[in-house]
């Protein structure tokens, strides 16, 4: 058995969002390779050294760790099965990362983005349309999947409730989270764009976010013609980033998210990053605390709150 067929034996055996099953094969493929073995007998450290310094010659530490996760849950589900001897990954190590820098944007850049798209007629387009998407990124913390996912039922504005579907899920959960009172208002325009462009109310179905109603050089998804693309995201965060000379993304707002709710203004407030971790819908809060970026003053607050005794 080649390692890519146990690859498609083992996502048929579990469910797995399409994007995750395609990056499993696709690591498997690259094993193959890099490894240069053919059949999953022939995996054994020597391989597993051999896929690990093809890997470093063309990509960074963090993306061989990444790598390294598929082939860890595949190794060990095959040892299991006893399709392998033994488990070859268990005992490999991931590589050592430098601290990464913060990835939380800083508030001016928010503002600089927002004038931007606000007053710049070289800002891209429709720009009401993404300011709004800036908007509902920062204050839901929701992945860029999770946006282009959204369908109207997921919403309901008198509980300003959104419900986090499994549908933009990595992990195929569902939950819900508080709509902040400053969307309202976006969400009751949006709605009234799309109504206007469809001709029609909105009906069960039909996206949330959906830039291919707005504006005619975004094609929709081949695989849904009633919805965006998540590439459409990327490719407006890249273009506004050109275009004020600092890095944005959905991803960076994501971490801003939880950074900001971490690093309450007050003293006398003190964060609760079990509810990040709801909103954020994190399985494990170490994930959640690998988003935040601590203030130095917060710190500074936390050191001067201490004595010692007299």
């Amino acid at each position: 058995m080649r390692l890519t067929e146990a690859a498609e034996l083992y996502i048929a055996l579990n469910v797995y969002q399409p994007d995750t099953a395609a990056t499993m094969l696709r690591v498997a493929k690259l094993f193959e390779g890099r490894a240069q073995i053919s059949q999953i007998s022939e995996i054994g450290f020597t391989p597993i050294m051999k896929f690990r310094t093809e890997t470093f010659k063309v990509a960074k530490a963090v993306t061989y760790n990444g790598y390294l996760r598929y082939l860890k849950l595949l190794s060990k589900w095959l040892f299991e099965e006893a399709y392998l001897e033994r488990d070859w990954f268990a005992k490999v190590k991931a590589a050592p990362l430098p601290e990464a820098p913060p990835k939380a944007i800083d508030a001016d850049v928010f503002v600089k983005a927002i004038n931007h798209l606000k007053t710049d007629n070289s800002a891209p387009q429709p720009a009401w349309f993404w300011l709004i998407v800036i908007r509902f990124l920062y204050f839901t913390g929701v992945r860029r999947r999770q946006l282009v996912a959204i369908e109207i039922q997921d919403l309901n504005l008198d509980k300003q409730l959104l419900t986090c579907s499994y549908r933009g899920s990595k992990t195929h959960r569902q939950w819900d989270i508080p709509i902040a009172d400053d969307l309202i208002p976006d969400l009751e325009y949006l709605i009234r764009r799309t109504e206007d462009a469809l001709c029609r109310e909105m009906r069960e179905g039909d996206r949330l976010f959906n830039v291919c109603l707005f504006y005619h050089r975004y094609k929709p998804d081949p695989e849904n013609p009633r919805a965006m693309r998540r590439e459409h995201v990327t490719g407006f965060m890249k273009r506004l980033s050109q275009n004020i000379g600092q890095r944005i993304g959905a991803h960076r707002i994501r971490h801003t998210t939880a950074t900001v709710l971490c690093n309450p203004e007050g003293e006398d407030q003190e964060p609760d990053i079990f509810s990040v971790q709801r909103l954020l819908g994190h399985t494990q809060l170490s994930t959640t605390r690998s988003y935040v970026k601590t203030k130095v003053a917060r710190l500074r607050t936390q050191v001067n709150r201490m004595s010692l005794p007299k």
